[in-house]
């Protein structure tokens, strides 16, 4: 049984279940990325709409609203990391396996993530940085990179001068591949929520989170 879970100003919603794709639950932690104003941001809606696309593909999504008074900052993206490493392990310890465990996100989100992961600290627990790693953020994140464990996949845009590579900052042990995407409307491509900029990515997404190599 798939349910989506969106954390919306401090309300927790459970949508209807659905079908997933696969026999087996996966599971997928998405952070979206900065700067939604407020729950009118037209951003809402697309991420929102990306959410049930990946629901559509067979995850247990666990998803929640951040606007920028709360979320765009570096403690709170500290905090969120926390959370997300609090419940990853709390599906561990339920005896989830790690290779069903997926945390992916975008731009600020990746950075989120890319925090998550070294507090997992789990080398078989998968995360995917939609953007890549921060070279121009607008948002500075303090992440010690030392610390990352885990499936890395980064998929990142030829056209993107604010994220890129993370080539030469993990460290040994860590598995690491990335994706280059030439969509023509660079950083901005993870959050459009056509189907035309979402299967860019979201197919590498599915191959990694079922211990695939991307395509």
């Amino acid at each position: 049984m798939k349910s989506l879970i969106a954390i919306i100003a401090g309300a927790m919603l459970l949508a209807a279940p659905l079908e997933g794709a696969w026999a087996a639950d996966r599971h997928l932690f998405y952070v979206h990325g900065c700067c939604i104003k407020d729950m009118n941001d037209p951003k809402v809606q697309a991420y929102e709409k990306i959410v049930r696309a990946l629901q559509d593909d067979g995850f247990d999504v666990v998803f929640d609203i951040r606007t920028a008074d709360v979320g765009d900052n570096d403690a709170a993206a500290q905090d969120h990391a926390a959370r997300i490493a609090g419940e990853v392990n709390a599906l561990l310890a339920r005896g989830v396996a790690p290779a069903d465990i997926t945390v992916a996100g975008y731009s600020l989100g990746a950075m989120t993530t890319l925090l998550a992961a070294g507090l997992i600290a789990n080398p078989d627990v998968n995360f995917v940085l939609l953007a890549g790693c921060p070279v121009r953020a607008s948002i500075p994140v303090s992440i010690d990179y030392s610390r990352i464990k885990g499936r890395v996949l980064a998929v990142i845009d030829a056209g993107d001068d604010k994220f890129g590579s993370c080539s030469g900052r993990l460290p040994e042990g860590v598995t690491y591949r990335e994706v280059v995407l030439n969509s023509g409307v660079g950083h901005a491509v993870f959050r459009l929520d056509t189907d035309r900029y979402m299967k860019l990515w979201k197919e590498p997404l599915l191959n990694w989170a079922q211990g695939k190599a991307p395509p």
